[in-house]
Parts: C-alpha cells; structure tokens; sequence
C-alpha cells in the first residue's frame, strides 16, 4: 500500500513467502521464543551456529565462548531474584531472511545480592525504556546472531533511556565509569547549533 507520504506498507506476508527461507516464519518465531525461554540460549548453547555473534550498542560483536564469559560473570539474577525481560512482539522480518525481531520491558529490583563487591543490595527497582532485540538464524535454523539492548523510546523507566545491563546498572545507582554507561546527553556544538537555529526561526517570524 502506497502512503500518501513518506513510503509505502509492505505486503509481509507475501514478501515473507517470496524469500523461500528454508525455515518458516511461524517456525522461526517459535525457535526465537524457545531461545528466550532458555536465557537466549544461555542455557542451551546448543541452539547457537558455531559462527554465533552477540552484538549490543556499545558491546560486541563477541563470540559464542566470549558471551558464554560475560553471561555468567554477571550473576545478574542472584541479585535480582524477580529479573523479567517481559517478552513481546514476536515477528519474522520480510526484509531480511531469517531474523526475528521481538522486543522487552525489562522490570528488576535488586533486592538479592549486592552488585560490583557490595554486601547489601541497593533494593531499588529497576524499569527500563522499551528495547528491541532479535535473532538472525542460518538455513539449519541455527543462532548465527543476537542483537539487544536498542532502546525505542529513551523518555520511559527510569534510567534515563539507557537499555541493557549499562541501564541496569544506572538505575540502582551503580553507573559504570564512562560516557556509555550514563543517560545520553546533547554536546555543548549540538545545544549551540540548536540555539542558533532557534534564534535565526525567531528572526525569520519577525521579519513575516
């Protein structure tokens, strides 16, 4: 369907079949949810393609034996017992064969084991914004790659639109020691620019 501007709506159902994908798109979906239900195959590694890549904003690309590392360095869930991605939105993508996008709302409280050496937990709930993930499975139906932490909406939860574990970490008042691991903020050219721009829109009223 042509849009009066700005593109067009694609026929995804016929654009999905038109790909001849080995796996179907119901399929694929059903092995992206099987995947979430095992930590994205943290608990089955199995599902994974030997040539498997993790790849976030600002982490990765990391290979299957680097993630594995990370994964479980973490200990994320002993020090948040009630860790909930909140999956939703399963769906094949008509563009690119193979890959399955979804997307989480992730709620946590540490109210388990101190994070980064502290005894106590901080026992504050972490809601972070709206994030898209995916999968991108080979012909055998394989994990080849894992993509997360892509925020949609930076201005929802409660850490300053910061996704992923660096969004985690801010929300309970333990931000990582770096640009990334804080809320995005303008530069001082990119508020300059805006203020002249401003400036120049008002001068141009004016002279209407």
């Amino acid at each position: 369907v042509k849009c009066d501007a700005g593109g067009s709506i694609l026929d995804e159902e016929a654009m999905l079949a038109a790909q001849k994908f080995p796996v179907s798109a119901d399929e694929l979906i059903s092995k992206a949810k099987h995947a979430v239900v095992k930590d994205s195959g943290v608990l089955e590694p199995s599902l994974w393609a030997d040539d498997f890549e993790f790849c976030a904003p600002y982490v990765g690309p990391l290979s299957k034996e680097k993630f594995l590392e990370a994964a479980n360095g973490f200990q994320i869930y002993e020090s948040f017992p009630d860790f909930d991605n909140r999956y939703f939105n399963f769906n094949a993508d008509p563009i690119e064969p193979g890959r399955v996008w979804f997307m989480t709302r992730l709620h946590a409280t540490n109210d388990g084991k101190g994070l980064f050496g502290k005894k106590e937990p901080s026992n504050k709930t972490v809601v972070l914004p709206p994030q898209m993930y995916s999968f991108l499975f080979n012909e055998k139906g394989l994990i080849r790659e894992l993509t997360v932490g892509y925020p949609v909406d930076r201005r929802q939860g409660n850490t300053g639109g910061l996704g992923g574990m660096f969004g985690v970490f801010y929300g309970v008042g333990q931000a990582l020691p770096f640009p990334e691991g804080k809320p995005y903020q303008l530069s001082r050219r990119f508020r300059l620019f805006n203020k002249i721009g401003n400036f120049v829109s008002n001068l141009t009223k004016k002279e209407n």
